[in-house]
């Protein structure tokens, strides 16, 4: 019998759903951001735009990943003595945002004529400013996450893609060059930094902070598998273009990343949080708490994988509707990498389950081979099948990591995803394949079909027995907690005073007046979808 949702469990729930709502958003900013600028730049514009972004998303997603898991476990346990790490974060961070800024700015040129694209140069200079900006408020959300305050960090999630999309839609229409879509794109991290400090103040120049050399001492072996997973990430798309691939197939095979993703916004939302409410579980002795947090944890992975087929099966269908005719060869590159990202996933989940546990070392024994084992099947298939081999190489090694990474996690926690799990979603995905493989219709058959694949997706995991009696009841207690919470908020009054909550106890609480000065950000949301 499967285990009701424990206190932890809900917070991890809550956690996850909320700052998985706000990263949600990239999906529809994502989508309509890049629809535009593919529509208005073409094949070779947007292929353009994605060689440079490669470069950059490359050195601030190392930063962030190969940072993020150390500053989260040290933040939280720390407790509420957590400004000395804070400073310490946040100078490392900075320190090293602002190296690789100027090393991207320094390799412009010779990057541009690796890639034979003397336009791209300019492009990669403008992006060399992003760099040390996201850095510092990539340092402000892992802080957020780990004193475990994951509404903060949703409504910083939601702040910079709303932001994002207007920007670089109107330093577009205003310059009428792919370059203003960079500089919409370092403005959205100024919002970002700025609403992050609503929230969170660490002192960049506090007495008493974490020594700098015992932060990297413990992240350097955090920092190396990052390096190697983000490298890993990205590389199919380097080496294509590099081994003989046009502006336009990098283009193509952007467009299939980009909408390969969703499962990577979940990562963003699941691992930080998963990794914070375990090391809190673990420092108040919770080991059979955080046991099955982290067996729940990967158990959500596989059922997603009908979600990864629903994508599939509809590839063509939804490329054509948003990029247009000229981009439907990412069609079958979608269909691999879609599968790719929920195994890339499942990685990101066994890695935090580690670093929570105190191996952080084990993570380089995924993250280095599949480094090594992709850049040689990158270079035996890219000549002989060009994007379709690298994209096979890409999903094929990362399902071998991920089976990798959780026999790691057996063998530290004796636990792993259930196998009648794994057999269930397996089923489910094939028939919701066949479903939106249908032949091609209109657009209203297609939302048809989407909605109709997700239904029987839910109901047909309901049928086999994957959701207990206790997680429905326990989800439904969970929406319900919630609703109340909505429903018992403060109101302000037009003098700007919170009304105390009382709570089932009689007691009042104060309000925090960080979600007063957030509301602004909420409603900036609601207007701009």
């Amino acid at each position: 019998m499967k285990q009701p949702i424990s206190a932890p469990g809900r917070h991890l729930l809550g956690g996850t759903l909320r700052i998985f709502t706000a990263e949600a958003l990239l999906v529809p900013v994502g989508v309509l951001t890049a629809a535009y600028l593919g529509r208005r730049f073409g094949p070779e514009g947007y292929g353009l735009l994605t060689l440079a972004s490669v470069f950059v998303v490359w050195a601030q997603s190392n930063v962030a990943a190969a940072l993020s898991q150390p500053s989260i476990k040290l933040i939280g346990d720390a407790g509420v003595n957590w400004r000395p790490v804070g400073t310490a974060v946040l100078r490392l961070y900075l320190l090293t945002g602002c190296v690789l800024g100027l090393v991207v700015w320094a390799l412009s040129k010779s990057l541009a004529s690796l890639m034979a694209e003397p336009e791209l140069a300019v492009y990669l200079k403008v992006l060399a400013i992003d760099v040390p900006i996201f850095c510092a408020s990539q340092a402000h959300r892992n802080i957020i996450v780990g004193m475990g305050h994951f509404q903060r960090r949703a409504l910083v999630a939601a702040a910079r893609w709303v932001a994002r999309l207007l920007f670089v839609v109107a330093f577009v229409e205003l310059t009428g060059s792919p370059v203003g879509a960079l500089w919409g794109s370092v403005c959205a991290s100024l919002v970002e930094l700025f609403v992050c400090r609503l929230f969170v103040r660490p002192e960049l120049f506090r007495r008493g902070a974490l020594p700098l050399r015992r932060l990297c001492g413990y992240a350097l072996p955090l920092v190396a598998a990052a390096l190697c997973m983000s490298l890993y990430a990205r590389l199919d798309l380097i080496l294509l273009k590099l081994l003989g691939g046009t502006t336009i197939d990098a283009g193509v095979y952007g467009v299939a990343q980009n909408l390969s993703m969703l499962p990577s916004l979940l990562s963003f939302a699941l691992a930080p949080a998963l990794l914070s409410t375990i090391s809190r579980a673990l420092r108040e002795g919770d080991r059979v708490g955080a046991r099955r947090l982290g067996r729940q944890a990967m158990r959500a992975v596989l059922l997603l994988l009908p979600a990864a087929a629903i994508i599939a099966g509809a590839a063509p269908e939804l490329i054509e509707l948003i990029f247009g005719h000229e981009f439907l060869g990412a069609a079958l590159l979608l269909r691999l990498l879609i599968f790719g990202s929920v195994a890339l996933l499942m990685i990101s989940v066994t890695t935090s389950i580690m670093t929570a546990a105190g191996k952080s070392r084990w993570t380089l024994y995924v993250a280095c081979p599949l480094l090594l084992a992709a850049a040689a099947g990158h270079a035996l298939l890219i000549p002989l099948a060009g994007a379709f081999g690298a994209a096979t190489v890409t999903t094929a090694l990362a399902c071998v990591g991920a089976f990798a990474s959780v026999g790691l996690v057996r063998s530290l926690w004796r636990i792993a995803p259930p196998a009648r799990t794994l057999w269930r979603s397996t089923a489910v995905s094939a028939a919701a394949y066949a479903i939106t493989a249908l032949p091609q219709g209109s657009r209203l058959l297609l939302a048809s079909k989407l909605a109709g694949a997700c239904v029987f997706a839910v109901v047909a995991l309901r049928l086999l027995g994957e959701f207990s009696a206790e997680e429905i009841v326990g989800a439904r207690a969970a929406m319900g907690r919630y609703r109340r919470r909505r429903r018992a908020a403060p109101i302000i009054e037009a003098t700007g005073r919170a009304v105390p909550v009382v709570e089932a106890t009689g007691r009042a609480t104060p309000v925090v007046e960080a979600s007063c000065i957030a509301a602004p950000v909420v409603e900036a949301s609601s207007q701009a979808s």
